[in-house]
């Protein structure tokens, strides 16, 4: 091979590892960030800049994306409101100064055992629930508008759980990609939803509906009555709307689950849900159907404890197929369920997805913020000393990577000087394990998808329809020749006879995974 033909070798494999490393670094910005518009945010003269929309915001002393949410919630609600706040009485404060409080006796805290510029602390009710209103203030912000109401809702004490709740909820559908319209608050003349929600994929709308119940019911916090979802789901209903419902309701209990890790209340609200299917009427007649989201942010209350992610669920009032394998008399069905209702789906999965609050202004985890990972990471394309046959350290350059979970392990595969391939056992940290557990698909600087495993009848679907949507029509009918129904296959476009095929084979292949006879869940 001459030289030239050599660097354009060179050349082309350095193109290809950039484009691999660029896909790593967008796949993880959004499964931090969400799918919403990206944190823009840039460094100039020592300071941080912040693009919140078209509004620039910037300081010297933001080192990471938390420092700057804990300005914005003042920057938004006023500095001189929160300053009339703290002028009163601590017993005659709002509701959202009992947070700062704790918030601020935690940084104390932190700042006692840190050493540094970035401190770490821990993540505790108090400090999970006023970072959040920030972030989804934020995400308000730079992915529609923050309605002057909303704003004014959030400083009345009586009216400040429920228009947290409405701001979680505009954070969720902002993480989900939505594109948000809030409806005209100074129309007067007839009931509205909060917000207007597109998908932008699909450009179908749904009206937002969201209900919280308050700290002060008899029902939240940790009661031991059951949640009561009637109410607020009778209330939602009522809205005069122009697109399909997504209703949300908050239970703001005390966190429990169940051994298998679903809600403890999910009992109680599934059998309300099917009795207000049965009997609830608005003004004497059937109610509206809707796509019903019920979350429980035990953090909001809990607010001394280690933070606790939110528990959510997600059902349809009075929609037969959703979620998808409610009703369904097969696997095809329940696809073409999820397809159907494919927004929500997406919608669920999102929120599901990006549940964490950034810290970083990039794509960074976590641990790259603190500094808690070692500089010389695992990365594809990077080159390390390794043992050879004999012993002796050489240079190789690792091409590919596996993570070993029970054992703290990585194995590479790395490319010697003489073209030779060997490989190589290397011992992972606690802080490594960790970001690998948070982005398994990136641990090596590329975008690696793992298997997520199949542990739901359209995980089996989708991974054989991965693979067989892609074969011919022809190639598709002759793998179904001997089947009974070939007949009637014949007539099917390529895309119905792949999802026919996937579906078969993927109800051959739950079945067994249900049975016990093969294993290809990923625990």
């Amino acid at each position: 091979m001459t030289e030239q033909a050599n660097l354009k070798q060179a050349a082309q494999e350095h193109m290809a590892l950039v484009a691999r490393r660029h896909d790593a670094r967008e796949h993880q910005r959004r499964l931090m960030q969400g799918l919403g518009r990206p944190i823009i945010s840039w460094e100039n003269s020592g300071h941080r800049f912040v693009a919140v929309s078209d509004e620039l915001l910037w300081d010297a002393r933001w080192r990471t994306f938390t420092d700057f949410l804990f300005h914005y919630v003042k920057h938004v609600l006023t500095v001189e409101w929160g300053a009339a706040e703290l002028a009163k009485s601590p017993d005659r404060r709002h509701p959202l100064f009992k947070w700062h409080e704790k918030v601020r006796e935690e940084h104390l805290r932190a700042l006692a055992g840190n050493s540094g510029n970035v401190v770490t602390g821990v993540m505790t009710g108090a400090v999970r629930a006023y970072l959040g209103l920030a972030y989804d203030l934020y995400l308000c912000a730079h992915n529609a508008v923050l309605p002057e109401l909303l704003l004014k809702r959030l400083r009345n004490p009586d009216q400040f759980e429920g228009a947290v709740y409405e701001t979680f909820v505009i954070g969720c559908f902002a993480k989900a990609g939505f594109a948000i319209e809030f409806e005209d608050e100074g129309d007067s003349t007839t009931s509205h939803c909060e917000f207007t929600a597109t998908h932008k994929q699909t450009g179908r709308k749904f009206s937002v509906e969201a209900k919280a119940v308050t700290s002060a019911a008899k029902r939240s916090g940790g009661s031991a009555e059951p949640p009561k979802i009637r109410g607020q789901l009778a209330r939602a209903l009522r809205k005069k709307v122009a697109h399909p419902r997504i209703v949300f309701i908050e239970l703001a209990r005390a966190h429990a689950a169940r051994e298998d890790g679903t809600p403890a209340w999910l009992p109680h609200v599934e059998e309300q849900l099917e009795i207000c299917e049965r009997e609830l009427t608005i003004d004497g007649s059937s109610p509206p159907s809707a796509y019903l989201f019920v979350t429980n942010r035990a953090y909001a209350h809990e607010l001394d404890a280690a933070a606790r992610v939110e528990q959510f669920v997600a059902g349809g009032f009075k929609i037969d197929d959703f979620p998808p394998g409610r009703n369904a008399a097969s696997l095809l069905a329940m696809h073409k369920a999820r397809k159907k209702h494919i927004e929500v789906h997406w919608l669920f999965k999102a929120i599901e997805a990006h549940r964490l609050i950034p810290e970083s202004f990039d794509e960074r985890l976590p641990e790259e913020t603190c500094g808690a990972l070692p500089k010389e990471r695992l990365r594809v394309g990077e080159t390390y000393l390794v043992p050879d046959a004999n012993g002796t350290h050489v240079p190789g350059v690792l091409v590919d990577g596996e993570v070993m979970p029970p054992d703290s392990e990585a194995y590479g595969t790395y490319r010697l000087e003489n073209g030779k391939h060997i490989l190589c056992k290397v011992a992972l940290s606690d802080a490594e394990m960790a970001a690998y557990k948070r982005s398994p698909d990136t641990f090596f600087g590329v975008l690696k998808p793992e298997s997520k495993g199949i542990n739901h009848p359209l995980d089996a679907f989708d991974f054989v329809f991965d693979t067989y949507s892609k074969s011919s029509r022809e190639k598709l009918l002759e793998f179904m020749a001997s089947w009974s129904e070939i007949d009637r296959l014949r007539s099917l476009s390529q895309p119905e006879l792949a999802e026919h095929y996937a579906a078969t084979l993927g109800a051959q292949m739950w079945a067994e995974i249900a049975s016990g006879k093969t294993k290809l869940t990923k625990d």
